[in-house]
C-alpha cells in the first residue's frame, strides 16, 4: 500500500512523496501524519555513494558508472531509503571500463 507523505527540504519547502506503508499485525505502519526530512534519505545515500566511489577508485578503471536503485518507505515513523528490503535483492549496478593503452612502436 502506498501513501503520500510531506517531505521537508533543507530550505523549508515541502514536496509530496509516494511511499510504501506496510501492514504489521492489525495496524498500518506510518498511518499517522508525518513530515519527514529528505536529508534522512539523502545522507545515507551520500555515504553509500562515497564508499562505492572509494572502491571504484581502488579498482582504477578509466571510466565507471554506478547506478543505485532505491525506493522510499516509512519505518518506525521515519522516511527511509530501501535498497533491496522486502525482495532481498539489492539494486546496485557498477560498470567499470579499462581502455587498452597502445604499446610504443619499436
Amino acid at each position: 500500500m502506498e501513501r503520500v507523505l510531506a517531505v521537508r527540504l533543507e530550505d523549508a519547502d515541502q514536496i509530496r512523496v509516494a511511499v510504501k506503508a506496510e501492514q504489521v499485525g492489525g495496524a498500518l505502519v506510518g498511518k499517522e501524519d508525518i513530515v519527514a526530512r529528505l536529508s534522512s534519505v539523502t545522507r545515507p545515500i551520500q555515504q553509500l555513494g562515497h564508499e562505492l566511489l572509494q572502491a571504484v577508485k581502488a579498482a582504477g578503471p578509466d571510466a565507471a558508472t554506478v547506478e543505485i536503485g532505491c525506493s522510499l518507505a516509512i519505518e518506525q515513523g521515519q522516511l527511509i531509503a530501501l535498497i533491496g528490503k522486502g525482495t532481498g535483492e539489492a539494486s546496485i549496478n557498477i560498470t567499470l571500463e579499462w581502455r587498452r593503452q597502445p604499446t610504443p612502436a619499436g
